[in-house]
């Protein structure tokens, strides 16, 4: 992932890729409603021809003529109701087919780029949501593509009719010029304010959840903070109405002035033919395509808008995201090690966020030796979390480089990294799964294994949860389902460490994963397991925990203390209280805590 900005590609390239994108989805689809989306706008424009012919019938009282006109506008009118039927369902066949598709894209691409950068970096999650939000839109490109081609066929042929009539009737085209000037110009600059704005939208949406979700609805309560969270989302909503507001209100007056040259050249044609001498058909003729003019430029200024403000600017940020997926995924020549045999070693890592100058890792070494548990402790804001990220290839250091054995893990593809990883972490997910899939998930080629899942349950001291729930390890899991079964936070969080456990991996990383759980039993789950790890030290496999409990991290081999974003001390539990240093005074504090609560 590039420290800098990742910029827009051209609206024409991203155009293209959703118009090719949508090709592979469905071409059968697409080559009927092509069809009968641009047949669908003969007949409109006949119809004025026809509509001439009637009047010119009607005066010269040829009844033949007669007759044969107001067939020909019967006919006309059927075609034009048969084909517009057929060209709307062919289009909406086809866009739900291709919604459905570009969705599954957008996800394969969000999901396949190994860090998280693109969801935390400012400058990229308004562009991630808009592609997010418009994923299935994008599905429409081709319909109101066709639909803009038919406009300007319309358009043409209106205006060839017109100059059968006057020569410079042909001029009234050039004074729909402006209106497509400024139709291009809004849509732009709508959809640039529509980006820049969606901070608040974001904001909002958080309120939203905060006050309709049962786990915030709770605190709010208690705290009667209600108002607070229903007047936060009004605000933001509010913010976003009043900029978009100001500027839609601002570009609609530039659009009604150049539509109100427009209408004014056009009253002045229709009166200059008529004072001139102009035939009964010609007025006729002049009246029913100079209407439809102007309803024409109307829906090619509104084809062109969805076009500009949608699919061409969407497509462009879809485009960008396939480029950032394959930049995020480009080769790299290092293999996994299928074993470590000296450990992991960190030397002068540094690392800040996106958008952020503060270091949250500042130039720190460290040698993490293999087949050893190894336990990070240290204050809040202290940096544990963020080497976990690291190591685990969620980002890439700013500086300084990790080392696994001989191998730089810059080096190390991330998707072939992680088939050496497992771990759970303190943001966990709630995959709402039978209990079975939700802990098979974290070795998914095993999921279906009884024996693997049964082991990962024991090891997370999860068999009393699973016999507690009325179909053991079938049972689905989330409310939100018919027969769901609603689990506590310690409950979902020993579903997560199942799930970590399910694999045996080089690396473990268990950061936080027992937080909502009691000291005593995450003191005795990760005793087991430094227990069971050191058997199999011959192995090489590496334990990283992070936690926050110093009771908890006395099994571990090696310890290390992080404070201000770098490490201050490094040993054995006996060897750090010995020391005397910030290990002892917070392992001192909190077991008097300890002390006094019991």
């Amino acid at each position: 992932m590039p420290a800098e900005d990742h910029p827009l590609p051209a609206s024409w390239r991203g155009l293209g890729r959703t118009l090719h994108l949508g090709w592979t989805a469905s071409p059968g689809l697409i080559a009927v409603a092509f069809a009968t989306t641009i047949g669908a706008s003969l007949p409109d424009v006949l119809i004025a021809a026809a509509l001439a012919m009637l009047a010119d019938a009607v005066l010269s009282g040829n009844q033949v003529d007669v007759t044969t006109a107001a067939v020909l506008l019967g006919a006309l009118a059927v075609m034009s109701w048969l084909l517009r039927l057929l060209s709307e369902r062919a289009n909406r066949r086809f866009a739900d087919r291709t919604a459905v598709f570009m969705e599954a894209h957008v996800v394969r691409l969000q999901s396949g780029i190994p860090s998280l950068e693109h969801h935390e970096r400012p400058s990229y999650v308004n562009r991630v949501q808009l592609v997010r939000d418009h994923a299935d839109t994008l599905s429409e490109v081709y319909q109101y593509l066709f639909q803009a081609v038919g406009a300007v066929l319309r358009l043409v042929l209106t205006m060839g009719l017109l100059m059968t009539v006057h020569p410079l009737l042909g001029l009234l085209g050039l004074f729909a010029v402006p209106t497509a000037v400024v139709s291009h110009w809004r849509g732009g600059a709508e959809h640039a304010l529509e980006e820049r704005v969606g901070h608040h939208e974001r904001l909002a949406r958080h309120f939203f959840l905060l006050g309709t979700n049962a786990s915030p609805g709770r605190e709010l309560r208690v705290a009667r903070a209600r108002e607070r969270v229903r007047a936060g989302r009004h605000q933001a909503w509010a913010a976003r109405h009043h900029a978009m507001s100001r500027a839609r209100w601002t570009t609609t007056a530039w659009q009604a002035a150049a539509l109100t040259v427009f209408g004014c050249a056009f009253a002045g044609s229709v009166a200059g033919v008529a004072l001139n001498g102009g035939s009964a058909a010609e007025v006729v003729l002049l009246l029913a395509a100079g209407s439809r003019l102007a309803q024409y430029i109307g829906q090619t200024l509104s084809q062109v808008h969805f076009l500009r403000t949608i699919w061409l600017e969407g497509g462009r940020r879809l485009l960008w995201l396939e480029e950032l997926s394959s930049m995020a995924a480009e080769w790299s020549p290092a293999p996994p090690p299928e074993r470590m045999r000296s450990g992991i070693t960190l030397d002068g890592v540094s690392f800040s966020y996106p958008g952020t100058d503060r270091q949250v890792l500042d130039d720190v070494t460290l040698h993490l030796p293999a087949g050893a548990v190894v336990a990070i402790v240290g204050e809040n804001g202290a940096g544990k979390s963020t080497l976990v990220k690291l190591l685990a290839k969620m980002y890439e250091p700013d500086s300084g480089r990790i080392v696994v054995d001989d191998v730089p893990l810059a080096d190390v593809p991330a998707d072939a990294w992680r088939t050496r990883l497992s771990g759970a972490f303190q943001d966990f997910a709630r995959f709402e799964y039978p209990l079975r899939l939700s802990i098979g998930l974290g070795d998914l080629a095993r999921a279906e294994d009884g024996e693997a899942v049964d082991r990962a349950v024991e090891r997370a001291d999860a068999r009393a949860l699973a016999d507690r729930l009325d179909r053991g390890l079938d049972t689905q899991l989330g409310n939100t389902w018919a027969d769901g079964a609603e689990l506590s936070e310690g409950q979902w969080q020993k579903v997560a460490l199942a799930r970590g456990y399910m694999r045996d991996p080089l690396l473990l990383l268990l950061d936080e994963p027992a937080s909502a759980l009691d000291a005593e039993t995450e003191h005795l789950l990760f005793e087991q397991y430094a227990e069971r790890s050191r058997a199999l030290k011959d192995r090489g496999r590496l334990t990283l925990l992070v936690s926050h409990r110093y009771s908890t991290v006395r099994m571990a081999d090696l310890i290390v203390v992080m404070d201000g974003a770098r490490v201050c001390e490094q040993g054995s539990h006996e060897e750090l209280v010995a020391l005397g240093g910030r290990y002892a005074e917070l392992y001192g504090i909190q077991a008097r805590a300890y002390r006094v609560e019991t």
